[in-house]
């Protein structure tokens, strides 16, 4: 039997083999209060069974209170180029893996540790028992903390949005929307964003409004329910996944031909962009949720989107100046997909959020935004779907989800924006984990786990992580007034993206050399 451990950040398909540098000993280092992951690699000359792994300690002293060590199983799917991917994880309880594989295929598992703020910094060893039929084996993880501390995501100066459903995995499992089984699993949502670092929570204003009874009485004026809203916000905030929020779009994405609004029965209507009926809407809306923010002591901690990739700016620019009157401290901001409507909005948002491909296209138009103290932000859906960009893709390198970070902190952004948090398109959808997807994994980043209503992780998400705990660092180093500092960590970023997002290495080992610099650099705050 072979066995050997690879980086997090290497993508371990079902035909690996070890290589001539191969080692059942790994060395990997963080941060503290943040994450840590190494992979397990195990294949054979006939069929066998993984029936447990167990890690312990390996002497030494011991991790502080808060330490928490979790395996996962790698699964595989396939899609119609006949690949297996490697990116779905399921989490071992109590270490059962009861996972069969077959002659001459790897099976990876892997091994997450995270470490507290109040761990000594030093060094810790880790040892992973594999139980087979065949033999059982081990494997040694060498942890070295480090004296450097990651913020929590509530508090970082890096900020990460997912466009998410609220309703899709309750759908699934049969959970009527809004009942407290339903915010149970909101709830879950919740704790997985904060494990990621997805600090910035999209949330959808109109539903959770009419949900609660919101409506439009007969002489035109609303009558806005905040219950929902409220208890949404709360939830986030209580659990330590939000820093801020983002208002839903309100226009209609790309083409921006209706405002959706609230209608007498409560329920969704549309009015036709630059309408009274709009106007009136879009006054009577931002003012409400102005003023209540103001009430709760929440008016730091939105901002808003108007049209989601709008490819005509009248629309963007009209419904910008009427919020931007009715609600002075709600900051807007957009995903632009169009250079020709990134130059325009450009001129007068106060956040942009251009995708990678735009922002390459002429960064002189975002580095004006920057230069007048305009927040910019990046972000993919999709496109580009060429190879050489970073994405996110299932069927990309996944190393190129840490990466991106790393490039939005090169190219000045102060966040990433990625669409499709679990949109998990079934049927003929483009982007979801169906066969036939074009982007293959695009939509979602975690998985359906209907049975036990909860969300199952993926290799990109934990490399998405550790590289938003990446930036995080960046961003206290850039912060921190030492230009030494700065200067060093400019430097490494120039050597590791260059400065826009194709420029860049797949090379795990290259990665891991830049990494431990930045570790150091930190740990010199």
């Amino acid at each position: 039997m072979f066995i050997w451990c690879e980086k997090s950040t290497k993508q371990v398909f079902g035909n690996a083999r070890p290589e001539k540098d191969s080692s059942g000993v790994i060395c990997v280092h963080a941060a503290r209060n943040s994450y840590a992951s190494a992979q397990i690699v195990v294949r054979n000359l006939e069929p066998f069974t993984v029936e447990k792994i167990e890690v312990r300690r390996n002497g030494g002293k011991a991790m502080r209170a808060g330490s928490k060590v979790r395996v996962f199983r790698q699964e595989y799917t396939v899609y119609n180029d006949r690949t297996a991917y490697p990116d779905k994880l399921t989490e071992l309880r109590g270490g059962r893996a009861k996972t069969a594989v077959k002659a001459h295929c790897a099976q990876a598992f892997r091994v997450d540790i995270f470490v507290p703020e109040n761990a000594k910094p030093g060094q810790y060893g880790y040892v992973a028992a594999v139980k087979t039929d065949k033999g059982d084996a081990e494997v040694k993880i060498d942890l070295t903390v480090h004296k450097a501390v990651v913020n929590a995501p509530s508090v970082s100066a890096f900020g990460h949005e997912y466009f998410f459903n609220i309703q899709l995995l309750p759908k699934k499992a049969g959970v009527k929307l809004y009942t407290e089984e339903w915010w149970k699993i909101l709830g879950h949502y919740a704790d997985v964003m904060r494990e990621m670092r997805n600090n910035t929570i999209c949330i959808q204003a109109g539903p959770l409004l009419t949900g609660a009874g919101s409506r439009r009485l007969p002489d035109g004026t609303y009558v806005f329910k905040w219950e929902l809203f409220d208890r949404f916000v709360d939830l986030f905030i209580d659990r330590g996944a939000a820093r801020d929020f983002t208002l839903n779009a309100l226009i209609q994405s790309v083409e921006g031909k209706v405002v959706y609004a609230i209608g007498e029965d409560g329920k969704g209507v549309s009015h036709d962009t630059f309408s009274p009926e709009a106007e009136n809407y879009i006054r009577t809306l931002y003012s409400a949720i102005e003023a209540h923010l103001i009430e709760k002591g929440w008016d730091k901690i939105f901002r808003s989107h108007i049209e989601d990739e709008p490819h005509t700016t009248e629309g963007w620019l009209w419904a910008n100046k009427l919020i931007s009157e009715a609600a002075p401290s709600i900051v807007t901001g957009e995903p632009l997909d169009m250079i020709e409507s990134a130059r325009v909005i450009c001129e007068t948002a106060k956040w942009a959020v251009p995708r990678i491909n735009v922002h390459d296209e002429d960064q002189s138009v975002f580095k004006k935004l920057i230069g007048r103290g305009g927040e910019l932000w990046l972000y993919s859906c999709c496109f580009p779907e060429e190879a050489w960009w970073l994405n996110k893709f299932v069927d990309l390198p996944v190393i190129r989800s840490r990466l991106m970070e790393w490039a939005c902190i090169d190219v000045g952004a102060k966040g990433f924006l990625h669409w499709g948090f679990n949109y998990w398109g079934e049927g003929d959808s483009l982007y979801g984990f169906n066969a036939d997807a074009r982007f293959k994994g695009d939509g979602a980043i975690v998985y359906p786990n209907v049975r036990k209503k909860a969300l199952d992780l993926s290799a990109r998400f934990m490399n998405t992580r550790d590289g938003l705990q990446d930036a995080d660092l960046f961003m206290q180093i850039l912060a921190s007034g030492n230009e030494e500092l700065k200067a060093d960590a400019l430097s490494l970023l120039k050597e590791t993206t260059g400065g826009n997002f194709t420029t860049f290495s797949d090379d795990g080992e290259v990665f891991e050399r830049a990494y431990e610099r930045l570790l150091a650099i930190a740990d010199k705050l």
